[in-house]
């Protein structure tokens, strides 16, 4: 699963970029200091291409997020994931996970919002007839920084565990981007690498409340 990045990467880094280009030809959104992701309750559907380094086949995955402001530096959030490969030998793998987690965030740095987050859930995988599935759990830290007046771009390390799942440990390094459209839609996009070098680019919507 080792292939180097192809001309998706340039893609979603292409869109990343064009938040930042586009947003200064756009009317501000009305509701300041409220630009980015942390402290918002929204809805979240996204789609992934997951490049698998040293693999005959890749992958596409959709999720769903729910994110709920539970107090101020603090979020509730609700994930759903599911994965499915190509063909490998004449059958695909399928998977899907659900995760629950806190993240706790500061607000008090002019630069940007350092957050924490530490989350538990449940995969399941089934390939050939064969289901096998574990409780997940995961920790992550990274920072929000507002780059233009509805953009936001999110560099992070996440470190997730599925204890009964062999060869299932994974640290996961990334950057989301964030435009906000109007004060309730946004767009999004992203690119991360794991420890083994499969990589996924992501691009979604956010529905904030």
């Amino acid at each position: 699963m080792k292939q180097t990045i192809n001309i998706k990467s340039l893609l979603v880094a292409a869109t990343l970029l064009g938040f930042a280009a586009t947003v200064r030809a756009q009317d501000p959104v009305p509701a300041a200091g409220s630009m980015g992701l942390l402290g918002q309750t929204y809805v979240g559907l996204n789609y992934s291409y997951v490049n698998l380094d040293n693999s005959p086949t890749n992958a596409d995955s959709f999720g769903f997020e729910y994110n709920q402001a539970l107090n101020t530096g603090l979020d509730g959030v609700l994930t759903y994931d599911w994965t499915q490969t190509g063909v490998v030998a004449g059958d695909r793998v399928n998977g899907q996970t659900i995760g629950a987690a806190l993240r706790a965030f500061s607000t008090s740095h002019s630069w940007g919002k350092p957050y924490v987050e530490a989350g538990v859930g449940y995969t399941r995988l089934k390939y050939a007839g064969v289901r096998e599935s574990s409780v997940v759990w995961e920790v992550a830290v990274g920072s929000e920084f507002q780059v233009a007046a509805k953009v936001t771009v999110t560099p992070y390390i996440q470190y997730s565990d599925a204890p009964d799942l062999a060869g299932a440990s994974t640290w996961d390094f990334g950057v989301k981007g964030n435009y906000w459209v109007n004060s309730q839609w946004a767009v999004t996009g992203g690119i991360s690498m794991d420890d083994d070098k499969n990589s996924a680019f992501t691009v979604g919507t956010h529905f904030r409340f």
